[in-house]
């Protein structure tokens, strides 16, 4: 008889200590939510080291590891769009607002209004909740001063887009690829609201013996202009100032139908830890993350409470499109980059 109560408490015991190892793998795997305190995926159209500084603080201020992929944004809106019905990310984290509402329309993001988003422009975020500011970005003419003075002496720098189309300039400038690059999108979607459709379709036909190459990501350009390559890149500013700011002989014109860049940050819908997502867009709309993205990437915050960075250009007294429409560079996404791509 204590035999067989031996052998019966052995088995509890042995049961006991199988459920409590079964469920703290569980717990590891998220089943019973340590993947709500665990790990987020996010997408990312900042460069990598940037997104990187920002969520290590993330991830040391509340305790939610991270992987990070980094995507052009045209790259970034096909596989978020191609994942709806698994989505494989839970956070886009940068990118021009444009395309984020290309997103919301496909009904892949998840609204979420942070209480942190208050003092932020109405114009650079949803009022619904699916996307909201974080930087602000015109579109500038980086030109590489050493490389300008060894190929046009004391030829003054074009000031506007239609000064490219000189031919003294084949070959000496780069551009990204609209049908990939958000950067090149808000390019030519500015133009196209400035001057129309057809005479930005004409304008890019007359730029593209004097390009160089259409990487695909935006930033390229000006880091080729930089190295000498070629003597101008047409990028967003803060690429330009950072490529400055780590010593290039760069110099930026804005030139005065420049469109801009509002950068996003949004949820991608039915991820695995949504929880998690929304904790990171708290803490993305605070202002250290402001401060440090702004201090790498030389853009400017859409928070008035993050001042402009050394060696950054309040861009109020440059000569950008302020009339530029994000919402309708949105709708016309599909029919511009359409029409760009039968362009060679």
């Amino acid at each position: 008889m204590a035999r067989k109560k031996s052998n019966s408490s052995i088995m509890i015991v042995s049961v006991i200590v199988v459920v409590l190892i079964a469920g703290f793998f569980l717990y590891k795997s998220g089943v019973f939510g340590g993947k709500s305190k665990g790990k987020i995926t996010v997408y990312s159209i900042f460069q990598e080291e940037e997104a990187r500084k920002i969520l290590d603080k993330f991830k040391a201020e509340t305790g939610i590891d991270y992987d990070v992929l980094r995507l052009p944004s045209g790259e970034a809106v096909t596989r978020v769009q191609n994942e709806m019905g698994k989505p494989q990310a839970d956070f886009l984290m940068g990118g021009p607002a444009d395309s984020h509402e290309v997103l919301k329309k496909a009904g892949a993001l998840e609204a979420y209004i942070s209480t942190n988003a208050k003092d932020i422009p109405d114009n650079m975020k949803d009022k619904e909740g699916f996307w909201t500011g974080f930087y602000l970005n015109p579109i500038a003419i980086g030109i590489n001063e050493q490389r300008w003075k060894e190929k046009y002496a004391a030829a003054p720098y074009p000031q506007t887009f239609a000064e490219l189309l000189d031919p003294k300039f084949k070959g000496e400038i780069g551009m990204s690829d609209p049908a990939t690059s958000g950067t090149a999108y808000t390019a030519v979607a500015s133009l196209a609201q400035v001057w129309g459709k057809e005479k930005m379709l004409d304008y890019v036909a007359k730029l593209l013996p004097n390009l160089k190459e259409r990487p695909k990501s935006g930033i390229e350009p000006i880091q080729k202009a930089a190295k000498g390559e070629y003597t101008i890149g047409i990028t967003f500013l803060g690429d330009q100032l950072k490529m400055k700011n780590q010593g290039n002989p760069i110099v930026s014109i804005v030139p005065e139908s420049a469109g801009y860049e509002v950068g996003g940050l949004a949820i991608v819908k039915g991820g695995a830890n949504t929880a998690g997502a929304k904790k990171l867009m708290d803490y993305m709309l605070t202002n250290e993350p402001g401060l440090l993205y702004t201090e790498s990437a030389f853009a400017s915050s859409v928070k008035p409470t993050v001042p402009i960075p050394k060696g950054g250009i309040d861009i109020k007294a440059t000569k950008y499109n302020t009339t530029y429409s994000l919402w309708k560079a949105a709708e016309q996404r599909k029919e511009l980059q359409d029409a760009l791509k039968d362009l060679k």
